[in-house]
């Protein structure tokens, strides 16, 4: 190889070892983590959507867990519940799901045991990163 061909390469490989810095992490940081539980997170997302409704996406990072976990994000719309799930073995994270809530709404997250326990809280959408 030339030397100008040799010092594009290095510029090029310069170049995107520098993106992939600079974009993984922003990928990890969207999440907000809402409740742990034996090294189980419940994280949350947010999307804003016209009209004053937000998509919150619903994900299980379950890496940390010896055992498999569930979470759920539900919503209560003028005693109307509607609810959403995702489960993980331990050591995965579970695919995204998602929910949307409409001015007004109360929702919440729950993390459920495998033998049938659970925990969780109200959502509080200000606390919750965006996507």
């Amino acid at each position: 190889m030339t030397t100008t061909r040799l010092t594009a390469l290095g510029a090029l490989t310069g170049l995107l070892l520098t993106a992939l810095v600079l974009v993984a992490p922003a990928a990890n940081a969207a999440w907000t983590t809402w409740g742990t539980i034996h090294g189980s997170k419940a994280q949350v997302c947010k999307v804003p959507l016209s009209g004053g409704s937000t998509r919150v996406k619903l994900r299980l990072d379950n890496r940390g867990a010896a055992h498999a976990h569930r979470i759920s994000l539900f919503r209560d719309r003028d005693g109307s519940f509607h609810e959403v799930a995702v489960r993980a073995e331990a050591g995965a994270v579970s695919g995204v799901k998602s929910l949307v809530l409409a001015r007004g709404d109360e929702a919440g997250v729950t993390t459920h045991e495998p033998n049938g326990g659970a925990a969780g809280d109200m959502l509080r959408l200000g606390m919750v990163a965006r996507c």
